[in-house]
This record gives C-alpha cells, sequence and structure tokens, in this order.
C-alpha cells in the first residue's frame, strides 16, 4: 500500500509509491496531425505502433498513388487539351430542337444595310461635250433593317441542314441621312444590258433594240426615287420586250436589290456539326451542287466556307483564314486575322479582314486567274471583280466602296470618287471562342460596264468598256438581343473565369499531390534502411 504522506493538516494527503516499485512507462499524446503524418509516412513511431496497422499505410500510400494519377490527369485536361472549350462549343452543334438551332433558324441578331447611291449631277453637261467626265455624289445611307429567318428547313440526317434565305426589309427614317422620295440619277442597269446582249447579235437585232429603246425613252441614265430604284419599279423598255419576247423575260420590274428582299432562290446544304464540330455551318451545297459552275479552277469554282454568320471554331488560331461564301457575288472571300479589339463595350474579339488583294488584275496577285473570263483571257483592272456570270447576263462587276484597293484609272475616271480606308475596307470582329461576328461591316459596290453596239445609239460620249458606279452596301450587325449578348458575356467572362479556376485548382492539387507522394516514398525508404 502506497504510504500517506501529511502536510500541516490532516485532510491533504499525497499517496506516493516506493522506489522499489516499477514504473509504466507513459504513453505520448498525438494530434489528429500526427496521426495523419504517421499514415502517410512522414513521422516514424517505435515500439507497438510501428507494427500495428501497416494495411492502412499501405492503402494510402496506393490511395496517394491513385491521387497523383488523377491530378495529373485533370492538369493534363485543363493545361494541354481543349476539352473544356469542346464542351462550352458543343452547344452551338445545329441539332434539330436544340437552342443553337433555333437561333439559327431566328436569328436574334437584326442587321442594318446601309445604301449608298452614286447620283450623277451632271449627265446633260457629258452628253452635251461640256464635260469631259461623269460626276457623282454620294447620297445616303439610307438605312433598312433586315428581319433574316430560314425557311424550307429539312434536317438530313446526315449531319447537314438544307435550308432557303427569307429577309424582311424594313426602311428606318430615323437612321437614313435621306428620304425615300429623292430623286436620284443612276445608270440604267436595264438599257445598258440589253445594249451588252445585243453587241453579239446581227444588225438588225441590234436596230431593233434601238427602236425599242427610243419608243419607250430608254437612255444610259434614268430618273428615279431612290425606293423604287432599289426595291423595284415597272420598266418600260422591259415592259415591251415582254410584251414580244414573254417566254423569255420573267418581270418587267426591275430593281437593284429587289432578289434581296423575300426568299431566296438559292437552296442551301450545310454541315451541322452533329458529325464534326469543325465543319460546323460549312456551306456543302448549293442548289445541290459542290461546284458553281462558273470559274475555270476546282478551288475558284468549289462551294465552301460559311455564310459568315458562324465559323468553324477551330480555325480560331490567327494562321488560318477564314471563308466567307457570298451568294451575290458567286464566290468564296478569305477573311485573314489583322489584330485584337473590344466590341459590344469590352468584349476581347479578333479582327480579321478580307485582303487588300482579293480584286487584283493576275499580274498583281496570281490566283486571281481563276476569275477572268476563259475564252477571250482579259481580266477586269485591280479593284473589280466580274459577276456578269451570276448577274442574269448583266455587265456587272463588284468592288469595294469609291473604287477602294483599285486601279487609279478608275477612281479618277469619275468625279466624286474618293476612297477612304476606314469607311470602305470590309472586317469582321469575331468572337475567339464562339467563332462568330459580334461587330464589323460588309462594304461592297456594284458597277456596270458601258459595252457598246454598233447600231446602237446613245453610248457615243463614253469610252469603250469605261466603269460605272451605282450604289453600295454596307451591312453591319445592328441590334443584338438580350440573350445573346448575355450568352456572349457569359462565355467570355463567366466561362474564362471557371476555366481560369479550374486550371489553377489542377495545378495546386497535382503539385500537392507530387510532394505528399516523394514525401512518403522518402520516409518509406528511409526507415526500411533504417532497419
Amino acid at each position: 500500500m502506497p504510504e500517506m504522506v501529511a502536510f500541516y493538516s490532516p485532510e491533504t494527503v499525497i499517496p506516493t509509491t516506493s522506489d522499489t516499485e516499477p514504473r509504466k512507462p507513459l504513453k505520448r499524446r498525438t494530434s489528429a496531425l500526427n496521426t495523419i503524418f504517421y499514415y502517410l509516412g512522414l513521422e516514424q513511431r517505435s515500439g507497438e505502433d510501428a507494427k500495428e496497422n501497416q494495411w492502412i499505410r499501405i492503402l494510402t500510400f496506393v490511395v496517394l498513388f491513385v491521387t497523383f494519377i488523377t491530378s495529373a490527369i485533370g492538369f493534363f485536361i485543363m493545361w494541354f487539351t481543349n476539352m473544356y472549350n469542346n464542351s462550352l462549343l458543343e452547344k452551338l452543334i445545329l441539332s434539330e430542337n436544340s437552342t443553337a438551332a433555333e437561333w439559327w433558324e431566328n436569328p436574334p441578331v437584326y442587321p442594318l444595310l446601309k445604301v449608298h447611291v452614286f447620283n450623277y449631277t451632271n449627265t446633260e453637261d457629258f452628253f452635251a461635250g461640256k464635260a469631259t467626265k461623269l460626276q457623282v455624289e454620294d447620297l445616303g445611307p439610307y438605312v433598312y433593317k433586315e428581319t433574316a429567318n430560314k425557311v424550307d428547313i429539312t434536317h438530313n440526317g446526315d449531319g447537314t441542314i438544307s435550308y432557303r434565305e427569307h429577309r424582311y426589309i424594313q426602311y428606318l427614317p430615323e437612321e437614313s441621312k435621306g428620304k425615300p422620295f429623292d430623286q436620284v440619277v443612276v445608270p440604267n442597269v436595264v438599257f445598258l444590258t440589253g445594249v451588252s446582249k445585243k453587241r453579239s447579235e446581227g444588225t438588225w437585232n441590234q436596230i431593233a433594240f434601238n427602236m425599242a429603246a427610243s419608243s419607250s425613252g430608254s437612255s444610259a441614265f434614268i430618273k428615279k426615287p431612290v425606293e423604287s430604284m432599289l426595291w423595284g419599279y415597272e420598266d418600260k423598255l422591259l415592259s415591251l420586250a415582254k410584251s414580244m419576247f414573254g417566254s423569255d423575260i420573267v418581270s418587267s420590274s426591275f430593281g437593284m436589290l429587289m432578289t434581296r428582299n423575300g426568299t431566296s432562290a438559292e437552296n442551301f446544304t450545310i454541315f451541322s456539326g452533329e458529325s464534326s464540330l469543325e465543319d460546323l455551318a460549312v456551306i456543302k451545297h448549293l442548289d445541290g451542287k459542290s461546284r458553281l459552275d462558273l470559274w475555270h479552277t476546282d478551288e475558284c469554282d468549289r462551294v465552301g466556307g460559311t455564310d459568315g454568320s458562324q465559323f468553324p471554331p477551330h480555325l480560331m488560331d490567327r494562321k488560318h483564314p477564314l471563308q466567307v461564301f457570298i451568294k451575290s457575288l458567286c464566290r468564296k472571300f478569305p477573311l485573314v486575322y489583322d489584330s485584337e479589339v473590344t466590341a459590344l463595350d469590352g468584349i476581347p474579339a479578333w479582327r480579321y479582314k478580307i485582303p487588300n488583294n482579293v480584286f487584283s488584275h493576275p499580274d498583281e496577285h496570281m490566283p486571281n486567274h481563276c476569275f477572268c473570263h476563259l475564252e477571250s483571257g482579259s481580266c477586269p483592272p485591280s479593284g473589280l471583280f466580274n459577276i456578269t456570270g451570276c448577274s442574269m447576263g448583266a455587265p456587272i462587276f463588284a468592288s469595294f466602296p469609291h473604287f477602294y484597293t483599285g486601279d487609279r484609272k478608275l477612281i479618277e475616271s469619275i468625279e466624286g470618287v474618293n476612297p477612304v480606308q476606314e469607311k470602305h475596307e470590309t472586317y469582321a470582329d469575331i468572337h475567339p471562342r464562339l467563332a462568330f461576328p459580334i461587330d464589323g461591316a460588309s462594304r461592297f459596290q456594284i458597277n456596270i460596264q458601258v459595252q457598246k453596239a454598233a447600231m446602237v445609239s446613245g453610248l457615243e460620249k463614253f469610252t469603250e468598256g469605261q466603269y460605272l458606279p451605282v450604289i453600295w452596301l454596307e451591312v453591319v450587325p445592328g441590334v443584338i438581343s438580350d440573350d445573346l449578348r448575355a450568352m456572349i458575356y457569359h462565355s467570355t467572362y463567366s466561362a474564362n473565369a471557371i476555366q481560369m479556376s479550374l486550371r489553377v485548382g489542377s495545378l495546386a492539387f497535382f503539385v500537392l499531390s507530387v510532394v505528399l507522394l516523394i514525401a512518403k516514398c522518402f520516409y518509406s525508404t528511409r526507415s526500411t534502411s533504417k532497419k
């Protein structure tokens, strides 16, 4: 029995043990952190603790190794693959009844069509010989809201969609600089086209045409309200020709943009992206054909590119040009990366531009030789593109506004033409992840060539082959719906923040797993060597 030792009072005692009684070893108290270190192998113990729970320590090593493999995979995915981006971009696939398909069918964007008209101010002096050059003034813009949607849609079941385009045009007086009833003097496209077609026919056919033109009062220029000149009027020469050659003349109405309002005649087939996201929105067929049968090389004649409203996201790498197909000009146009810009109140975008050499003469840019007339080998001057083949035979030539990038002779042939890069170049500001334009301007000019016929009068003052500008068009995105704007903001800021968080998290998790695994292996090896 232990002795009881008193201190000053009988009530206070403490037990003691004799010196001969053996003492039990005290157990060291361990914290939760010590326990974790022990099972991870970062703390060594002796005695019974070193022998017990070995299977837990082995299991811990396995868990660490699996964690390391998992973190390495996550790190690789987030830093070296496009899996995260692709998971977002899959929402752009035009699968049936998807949100993307609904937005594609009825775009939440309402483009603005801005039309500039070249009003000829000195035609009387020109024909009277008092002026050696024609003079023009650039009127407008006359601004129209375009509501575009897809009709006759067919999901073909092979990863493609067929459809037609439908546009509804609405005049916006508050946006316009001018009025629809403004009277303008412009080249008479119907008359000049008729002369061009008759020049290759016999003398009597030319005389008959000349008489018909005289009786209908048709000449090289015509005066009309802007609204009629653009969207259609009853042409007396066409009416007369229709009465004489009814089956050959479809309509007696003519307007420079008449076919733009309403449902298109062409049927498009595009890739929906269901088979491959890399083909998203790329045109496969036009009216069931993969070729235009207009140009004389496969590359120039092949249908391809997109309509400009969407591009394959994988091409957004600054190195590859994008391709946009413009049906009214019957060809693909390249868009090349230019610079980084901001659009829509601060959204980062990549600016792409049509190269300046796209309308250059083959002597300046060899690839353009395929657009020259094959039979004659004739090519228009730099700055012009011959679209007679897709303009029902009319001698129509496209260019940039005011002959921007064109031959100096074109600019100097007409008074009042003044090309300015900022006003007349074509560009598109494209979202680098979603690959569709959020800003930009598509600008092209329509010109007609004077082609004389021996027995047709009224063109004596013109130089043979002279080019007359008629109108130029500018298409800009206009109003973007709140839903689309919110999606663009989310895809830019929220998605980027989530991606960065996942990247940083995967990196930290990977580094931690590597450190723990190395420490586990090191201390386990050292412990084994001590034994």
